[in-house]
């Protein structure tokens, strides 16, 4: 006697049926994941950004000022000449930005947060707020001490 191999149309098509169903609950979460992922790495590049200028501020002993171009860039530079302002032959240390979901707020003027060669700054306190509408806001905190947490 002579047995067959292989699968039924009927088990390739329950099988089929299981993945497409499989399949479309977990798009949606993975979209999610992807926009929340998004938001979290926002947060980190704005820190990291933070720490980048203060120690960059303590290693050339120079000012360097991070300029943040409301609602979603920033820009760090050396500011040679000690006017806040990035001008012609000034260096740029960083620059990022994020999607148009997420909008950057600052607690401090011109929206520029400086540290000096010892990395200190004069904004005590200071925050930088991103906010998403689907994950709320987180702030960046900067001490005059120049130290940065993520709130």
């Amino acid at each position: 006697m002579q047995t067959e191999r292989g699968y039924t149309l009927v088990e390739i098509m329950v099988a089929t049926a299981i993945i497409a169903i499989l399949t479309t609950i977990a798009v949606p979460n993975i979209a999610g994941w992807r926009a929340k992922q998004r938001f979290a790495t926002a947060v980190s590049d704005v820190h990291e950004a933070v720490k980048v200028a203060r120690s960059s501020a303590i290693k050339d002993n120079t000012t360097v000022v991070i300029q943040f171009q409301l609602p979603n860039r920033f820009t760090v530079f050396a500011d040679d000449d000690g006017d806040g302002a990035q001008d012609a032959g000034e260096r740029t240390i960083l620059t990022g930005g994020f999607q148009n979901d997420i909008t950057l707020t600052t607690s401090f003027g011109g929206h520029r947060l400086s540290f000096n060669g010892r990395g200190l700054t004069t904004a005590n306190g200071t925050g930088i707020t991103l906010s998403n509408a689907g994950y709320g806001s987180r702030v960046v905190q900067v001490t005059v001490t120049g130290n940065s947490r993520i709130l």
